[in-house]
């Protein structure tokens, strides 16, 4: 249970800062030449502890189903398929489903599949890491 806990955490922080790295600073350009497409900040602010309660939600189911389909494997090698996985299945469906659903440039969408799946990767891996059982 502590390790679970432990990633956990560890993974809601990581996305949480990955998230305002990837949107807050190298995206945020491409964010603001869509005028009219985001709420304005205040109203942002009242509302971000939803985005809090989503992702530590996400977090938390992350290092769930880590955890039930880990095997005795390296941990790279695991962390690194899981967080392609975690990629095929919900970053590039999302990424997709946007871009038809919303005025959103390609360039956007091919972005958000880079950044999100990277950081899918390195999520996989911290995952791995902390999950890893020591040999006996």
């Amino acid at each position: 249970m502590k390790k679970f806990v432990l990633a956990a955490v560890i993974a809601y922080v990581v996305l949480m800062g990955t998230n305002y790295l990837i949107h807050g600073v190298w995206l945020a350009p491409d964010y603001s030449a869509l005028p009219g497409s985001f709420r304005a900040p205040q109203i942002i602010q009242q509302k971000f502890w939803v985005m809090i309660a989503g992702q530590a939600l996400f977090a938390l189911m992350l290092v769930w189903v880590y955890r039930r389909g880990a095997e005795k494997k390296s941990w790279t090698g695991q962390g690194i398929r899981y967080g392609i996985t975690i990629t095929l299945l919900a970053v590039i469906p999302y990424a997709l489903s946007q871009y038809v659903t919303f005025v959103l440039p390609y360039r956007l969408v091919v972005k958000w599949i880079v950044a999100e799946g990277a950081q899918m990767i390195l999520l996989g891996l911290i995952i791995a890491a902390i999950s890893e059982e020591k040999a006996a």
